[in-house]
């Protein structure tokens, strides 16, 4: 194959080359102490004391999920976020050269919202419109590339449903007797076959949620993201991420819940919040207090709300949809996790 030592040489530097280039593609993942960074501990601020070992590993490992869901949008890659004992979170940013912006993406408050639960029929109508929309945003060839070219599956026919799908066929005698009438099929639009988006939504086992596969959820986050998606949803309406995986079967999902667009109130009316855990059932609780405003929003709006559940949002994700069981003004309790309820506080 290398019959001169120039074919060789020739070889040997383009070996080197590709090789050379893949090291440097790739490269090592310098730490804190090669290329600096950030470096924070989180701890839980107890100063009365009263928050049990329990409550305060609850709350590490919700601020644990909040701070990794905000890294993920600053675009750091690799980082450290380690949890220590019951009561500290460290966060370790490698690289990061704007530190006061990742400082305060880390630290700032999270954005609290109480929103309302919808059903998944309210927004069944929308979601031909959304494969739609997709379709003509992105085009065929490009969906294809995603491996989100799902075609609508042919619905049989109802005398097949009916009678088994009987022989329909005219036989001779009666083609003697009957006028044959050609029937030309409607043009289909091929915008109409394809199901990009709805293909992937499986029905959630909470009222008012979809169940999006895990291999699944770059694809809908992208979809979601697109300004012709948002404008193909109903009014009033908005699809929001879950917190949490969760799994079903030997497959893991995440949530999509139907939500009101608007929030009925927001973190600015809470006064108090205090984490604890249920004695009997072990389960985390939260007990609020709100301003005298926000309390009179707040029972008049779980007032003519009871049985439906009310969705807990922080920084734009569902923390968890607790039922309202009654009418609930400045002070409530809510026991943390999809469909438990949320009570008036004694």
């Amino acid at each position: 194959m290398f019959k001169t030592p120039r074919s060789r040489l020739i070889f040997i530097i383009l070996l080197t080359g590709i090789f050379g280039w893949q090291l440097y593609s790739k490269g090592l993942k310098l730490g804190l102490d090669l290329q600096g960074g950030m470096h924070l501990v989180l701890e839980v601020d107890d100063p009365e004391g009263t928050m049990t070992v329990e409550a305060k590993a609850d709350m590490i490992d919700r601020v644990d999920r909040i701070i990794r869901t905000r890294i993920d949008e600053f675009g750091v890659e690799e980082p450290l976020i380690q949890k220590v004992g019951g009561e500290r979170l460290i966060v370790e940013l490698a690289g990061i050269s704007d530190q006061d912006r990742a400082k305060e993406i880390v630290q700032r408050n999270a954005f609290l919202e109480f929103k309302l639960v919808l059903l998944t029929t309210d927004m069944t109508a929308a979601l031909s419109r959304i494969d739609r929309s997709v379709v003509a945003a992105l085009g065929i060839d490009s969906i294809r590339a995603l491996g989100a070219d799902v075609v609508a599956s042919e619905q049989p026919e109802i005398v097949d449903l009916l009678f088994g799908g009987g022989d329909t066929t005219v036989t001779g005698e009666q083609v003697d007797t009957a006028e044959v009438v050609e029937e030309v099929p409607e043009e289909e639009d091929p915008l109409d076959s394809f199901q990009p988006f709805s293909s992937k939504l499986n029905m959630g086992d909470i009222p008012g949620t979809y169940l999006i596969a895990l291999e699944d959820i770059p694809t809908v986050e992208l979809f979601l993201a697109m300004d012709e998606v948002q404008r193909a949803l109903p009014r009033d309406q908005a699809l929001q991420w879950g917190m949490e995986l969760v799994g079903r079967g030997a497959r893991t999902y995440k949530y999509l819940w139907v939500l009101e667009e608007d929030p009925f109130l927001t973190g600015d009316r809470l006064e108090t919040a205090t984490a604890g855990r249920d004695p009997q059932f072990n389960q985390s609780q939260v007990q609020f207090e709100l301003s005298r405003a926000g309390g009179r929003t707040f029972g008049q709006f779980t007032g003519q709300h009871i049985g439906d559940n009310l969705a807990i949002v922080l920084d734009g994700l569902v923390q968890s949809a607790p039922v309202i069981r009654d009418r609930i003004g400045a002070r409530g309790q809510i026991d943390m996790g999809s469909g438990t309820p949320l009570e008036e506080a004694s």
